[in-house]
């Protein structure tokens, strides 16, 4: 039986800020001369399950769970739409709800591939000419979703994705990997632990910054049922940050942080721009800004 990705509490947050990016962004390109692209790199089934709380007042006496739209049917919706969309998947039962979802929309361009995400997106970033006038276009322009389910995303895939000086990225970086991956104790950092976390951050100098600390090593990281110390939660997400600005030189802005249902920190949703162009930059920073902050109005973080 095919899964659907339920996500937690947040994935609602999540999901309605890129749909909202997604649909400001096709306004935004469909007179300016480009073709436009959508890349979901882990696409999932194009679906989510939602568990709606029990209302007995309304005649709900039970929790239901409810089937919503994932990111590869909200990109599908949106409109004007996407010249393209490329949808990746690694799971063969969600690749294959993916398929049936292509089917139910024959009149668009969908590429998909069952694999790893991380060497089809280096692959297209690679081999698309971003930059060059062809058929009376411009160029080509286009958003990325990275949505791992863990620490999948290799920072190879984010310097590709930079490199192309053409795509907007969202990034929803896996805050709780982070700090799972690094124990309480630098002595118990085994190589596979050490290995992982210099995959997701392309180097090695978190040790450095994560352990050389104000504050005592054992205190520096919890498990997601412990209390989470804010401080240094703040600080992996500012050190995230450093090492995005250090490969997106359009802009990359102060992320949203979503959270387990229960309350620990889970992963911090990043907005970064390949573009340096400035009217570009200006656009895309006051669109996903505002989405950013509009969705963190009333929420702690």
């Amino acid at each position: 039986m095919s899964r659907n990705f339920k996500g937690s509490k947040d994935t609602g947050r999540k999901l309605n800020a890129l749909r909202q990016y997604l649909q400001a962004y096709s306004i935004a390109l469909q007179d300016q001369g480009f073709a436009t692209i959508y890349i979901d790199a882990f696409a999932g089934s194009g679906t989510r399950t939602e568990t709606v709380p029990a209302l007995p007042l309304f005649g709900r006496d039970s929790p239901e769970e409810l089937k919503t739209p994932g990111s590869a049917r909200i990109a599908l919706e949106v409109n004007p739409p996407f010249h393209t969309l490329a949808l990746f998947e690694a799971d063969p039962d969600r690749f294959k709800q993916l398929s049936q979802l292509r089917a139910e929309h024959p009149d668009r361009k969908v590429v998909l591939r069952h694999g790893d995400a991380n060497d089809f997106v280096r692959r297209l970033c690679k081999g698309v000419p971003w930059h060059a006038k062809q058929s009376g276009l411009k160029g080509m322009r286009g958003v990325v979703f990275l949505d791992p389910y863990g620490m999948e995303v290799e920072w190879k895939t984010a310097e590709a994705i930079a490199a192309t000086e053409a795509l907007d990225c969202w990034y929803f970086f896996p805050l709780s990997g982070l700090y799972r991956n690094a124990p309480h104790n630098p002595t118990k950092l085994d190589a596979s632990k050490q290995a992982s976390l210099d995959r997701v951050l392309g180097t090695t100098d978190w040790r450095q910054c994560w352990y050389d600390h104000s504050i005592a090593p054992e205190t520096l990281f919890e498990t997601e049922n412990e209390a989470i110390v804010r401080a240094d939660v703040d600080a992996i997400e500012v050190y995230v940050a450093e090492r995005l600005r250090s490969i997106f030189k359009g802009v990359v802005l102060p992320p949203m942080r979503l959270r387990h249902n229960s309350g620990a920190p889970l992963a911090s949703l990043f907005f970064a721009m390949s573009n340096q162009s400035k009217n570009a930059v200006d656009l895309g920073t006051r669109i996903a800004g505002h989405i950013l902050n509009s969705a963190k109005v009333g929420i702690s973080s």
